[in-house]
């Protein structure tokens, strides 16, 4: 069987050449792109990408952020559910969704956002789906609220948080896909080194910046080869296992 890369966590609904971002990929060997939304509006445009090309999967949810960008977000919260049930056999995971102490300041608005982010996580037990999920500067209470839930799966995004929390994601084995900023940061490597091969996954998180230089799906494959370094696990294999992970944690893309 012919191995495959999945970046398991991009904002395809942002780029302007979406067609050239999927050529791309594919010239890199990954096959599959699991399109996370964020606002209110991106959901629909998610769902629609998705149906376009067949390399695209839905992963609908509001954002943490979204409560200090939209006023309405609040009023809109039960149209958006609505909408990913009506969709449900489209989705593969519930996400962007989480919580965030770090580019949320405003304390005042932390209770809306718990409010959304457990609504989000019922609706994807619900459904029986994975999350992936944001946690940036609020990962204790992140990690409080799961266990509340009964998920299938759990990814942490991109986490840079204490190793105290790492260690429990480890310990209840969650997945956590690595961005290309594994190039650069210490934090990233470090959950690259800890997280069991078993519980690895990959994601560009496009089209965030790094360097200076836009994220797209391609990049795992870079991301990939920066990890196998680390580890010193043959890249191939590697390849191999983070196929399985991204299988069990993301059926429906399969």
């Amino acid at each position: 069987m012919v191995q495959i890369l999945i970046d398991v966590h991009c904002h395809i609904n942002l780029y302007l050449t979406i067609e050239q971002v999927i050529k791309n990929a594919r010239d890199n060997g990954v096959e599959k792109i699991v399109a996370v939304a964020m606002s209110s509006i991106s959901q629909e445009r998610v769902l629609e990408i998705a149906r376009q090309y067949k390399e695209v999967y839905a992963s609908l949810g509001i954002h943490p952020e979204e409560v200090k960008m939209n006023e309405k977000i609040e009023q809109q919260l039960d149209s958006i559910i609505t909408l990913i049930k009506k969709n449900k056999n489209y989705v593969c995971a519930i996400g962007e969704i989480g919580l965030d102490h770090y580019f949320v300041k405003d304390k005042e608005l932390y209770p809306l956002q718990r409010t959304i982010f457990e609504k989000m996580l019922l609706l994807a037990q619900e459904l029986n789906l994975p999350v992936n999920l944001h946690t940036k500067g609020a990962e204790k209470a992140v990690f409080n609220i799961l266990p509340s839930y009964n998920i299938p799966n759990v990814n942490i995004h991109w986490y840079t948080g204490p190793e105290k929390f790492l260690n429990l994601g480890i310990d209840r084995e969650y997945f956590f896909s690595i961005t290309p900023a594994i190039s650069y940061s210490p934090a990233v490597k470090k959950v690259a080194l800890n997280v069991d091969k078993e519980h690895l996954l990959l994601e560009s998180d496009g089209p965030v910046k790094y360097s200076g230089e836009v994220g797209v799906p391609a990049m795992v494959k870079n991301v990939l080869h920066a990890i196998s370094k680390l580890r010193e696990i043959k890249s191939d294999e590697l390849e191999k296992q983070i196929e399985e992970n991204t299988r069990k944690i993301f059926p429906k893309i399969f």
